[in-house]
C-alpha cells in the first residue's frame, strides 16, 4: 500500500486527509485488529514530526460493519489503535497525553445491499431504524461524509526517493525488504520463455474446396408429363441398356428401368427451368458462381471457419512465429532483468544473501547525492 502511495505521490509528497477503517463487531483487540491499527499507526513514520504531533487518530473514522446493539461492540477496535499509538509513543519518547488518544465511530448496518434483505426493517419508521444504526445504500453515503466533515485535518506523508546500487530496486528505502540480491557473479536476468504466436489477427473464410454452381436454382416439377420427361426416360434406358446386356434379360431389364428414371428426373429439370437466370447456362453446365463444399453457402457470404491472415491456419493450430518474452507479470523484456541471478527470485524481494544489505544512493530534493 505504501509503495502505491509512493507510486501516486506529488513530488514524492501524498496528502491523506481522513482515514475510514471498516471493522467488525468485537469486544476483543484480536490480532486482525492489532495489525491494522499497526498499518494506520505506521504512517506517521513518514510524516514530519516537527509539524505534525503524532495523533493520526483524530484523523480517523472507524466504520463498524454492523447495528452494533451494545456499546462495547465497538472496544476491540479502539483498544488496538490506542495500544498502537502508546507503542509509538514509547518509541519514540513523545510527549502525547494519553487523555487525548480517542478515535470516533459509526456504526452501520445496510439492510438493502442485496434482495434477501430482512422485511422487519421495511416496517420500521425512519427515526425507529436510524436508532438501531440501519441504513438504506442511499443514506449511509451522506452520513458518512457528514461525519468526516468534523475531522482535522489528516496528515501529509513524504517519501525519499532511492536506488539500491547493487539490486536496482528504486523507491524509499523505508520500503525495501531487508536484504539485496546482489547483481554481480551472476548478472540478473529475465524469466525468459518462448511462446508461438500469430502477428496477425483472424478472418472469417470457408475451408472449401471451391466449386461452380449456379446462381439460380431449377423450379419445382409441375407434376405433369412433359415431353422431356419421356425424352430423357427413353434416352437413359437407351443408354443403360447397352452395358447391362451383358448381364442376359434380368440385367437387360433392370438397367434399362434405372436409367429410365434417372433419365426421367433430368428431364424434370430441363423441363422446369432449363437455364440459370444469371448466366443463362443449362444447370448440366458448368456453374456460375463459387460454392464451399464445406459448408454448401456461397463463397462471398460468411465463412465457415476463423483463419489467421498471417499463415492461413486455423484458429485452433499454435502460432506461426515465435518470440521472446519475460515470465514476470507487467515485467517488459527491453527494460531492467527482473531476475536474481543467483536465486532465481524477482529483484525487490527478500534478498537470498543475508549478510548483504541495500547499497542506498539517495537523491532528497535540493541535497546532492548521498550513499549510506
Amino acid at each position: 500500500m505504501l509503495t502505491l502511495m509512493q507510486k501516486n505521490s506529488v513530488n514524492n509528497k501524498f496528502k491523506i486527509d481522513f482515514i475510514l477503517w471498516f471493522c467488525l463487531e468485537s469486544e476483543r483487540c484480536d490480532q486482525t485488529l492489532q495489525r491494522g491499527a499497526s498499518f494506520i499507526q505506521n504512517l506517521v513514520e513518514y510524516a514530519d514530526l516537527n509539524e505534525f504531533d503524532g495523533n493520526i487518530w483524530k484523523s480517523v473514522l472507524i466504520i463498524i460493519k454492523g447495528p452494533m446493539l451494545s456499546p462495547s461492540l465497538c472496544e476491540g477496535s479502539k483498544i488496538a489503535a490506542k495500544l498502537a499509538m502508546m507503542k509509538f509513543i514509547n518509541e519514540k519518547n513523545l510527549d502525547v497525553d494519553e487523555c487525548n488518544i480517542k478515535v470516533d465511530h459509526l456504526a452501520c448496518w445496510i439492510f438493502d445491499l442485496n434482495d434477501n434483505s430482512s422485511d422487519i426493517y421495511k416496517t420500521m419508521s425512519i427515526e425507529q431504524r436510524l436508532s438501531w444504526n440501519v441504513y438504506l445504500k442511499d443514506e449511509i453515503g451522506e452520513k458518512v461524509r457528514n461525519r468526516i466533515s468534523y475531522l482535522p485535518f489528516g496528515v501529509e506523508i513524504f517519501f525519499i526517493q532511492a536506488k539500491c546500487k547493487r539490486c536496482n530496486c528504486l523507491g524509499d528505502p523505508r520500503l525495501f525488504d531487508k536484504h539485496c540480491h546482489p547483481n554481480i557473479n551472476p548478472s540478473p536476468r529475465h524469466n525468459i520463455h518462448v511462446e508461438r504466436y500469430h502477428p496477425n489477427n483472424l478472418i472469417r473464410d470457408h475451408s472449401g474446396p471451391v466449386i461452380l454452381v449456379h446462381s439460380d436454382r431449377p423450379r419445382s416439377s409441375t407434376g405433369k408429363i412433359l415431353p422431356t420427361m419421356i425424352s430423357g426416360a427413353i434416352t437413359g434406358a437407351a443408354a443403360a441398356a447397352r452395358p447391362a446386356s451383358a448381364a442376359g434379360p434380368a440385367g437387360l431389364a433392370a438397367g434399362t428401368i434405372a436409367g429410365g428414371i434417372v433419365g426421367a428426373a433430368a428431364g424434370v429439370i430441363l423441363s422446369s427451368n432449363e437455364k440459370c437466370r444469371d448466366c443463362h447456362r443449362s444447370f448440366l453446365e458448368q456453374g456460375c458462381v463459387k460454392q464451399c463444399s464445406g459448408c454448401n453457402r456461397f463463397w462471398g457470404e460468411s465463412g465457415c471457419r476463423w483463419k489467421y491472415t498471417c499463415c492461413g491456419w486455423e484458429e485452433t493450430k499454435s502460432g506461426c512465429e515465435t518470440r521472446h518474452i519475460c515470465g514476470t507479470p507487467e515485467c517488459d523484456i527491453e527494460i531492467d532483468p527482473c531476475i536474481c541471478g543467483a536465486c532465481g527470485m524477482l529483484l525487490g524481494t527478500e534478498g537470498c544473501t543475508k549478510d548483504i544489505e541495500h547499497d542506498v544512493v539517495c537523491n532528497d530534493e535540493g541535497s546532492d547525492t548521498e550513499s549510506f
